[in-house]
């Protein structure tokens, strides 16, 4: 397993599906103080990401750019990301789920606990 290398698809791979879930209520005061402006991407029940303009979902993260001349993406806010951004990934399956270029060949040839021990060290 490789360190990040900022492929994005963590951020480009996920659509709206159930295991982003909500911003904590930790994420929403630090916005609420330094960064109101997410707040208008929250969702009902705090979910995101969606559209201050239509309300709609959003197919991908808003704060998500790609580097100018690179296949490499970087966070508008990343040091006040959600938690679950922060966390990301947990498990070796939401790995897998969007294809992260950080599992290497031969990774999944080993058990995942294995696999979850690297993950937690880097």
């Amino acid at each position: 397993m490789q360190a990040c290398n900022q492929c994005g698809k963590c951020c480009l791979e996920y659509k709206g599906g159930s295991w982003l879930g909500s911003a904590s209520d930790q994420d929403k005061l630090f916005w609420q103080v330094l960064r109101p402006d997410v707040l208008e991407y929250l969702g009902q029940e705090s979910e995101f990401w969606f559209s201050p303009v239509t309300g709609k979902k959003l197919g991908r993260c808003p704060w998500l750019r790609k580097l100018p001349n690179q296949d490499k993406y970087n966070c508008r806010i990343h040091e006040l990301r959600p938690e679950v951004c922060r966390n990301f990934p947990v498990d070796i399956e939401q790995m897998i789920q969007v294809n992260c270029e950080m599992l290497e060949e031969g990774d999944l040839d080993q058990p995942h606990a294995q696999l979850t021990i690297k993950l937690a060290q880097l």
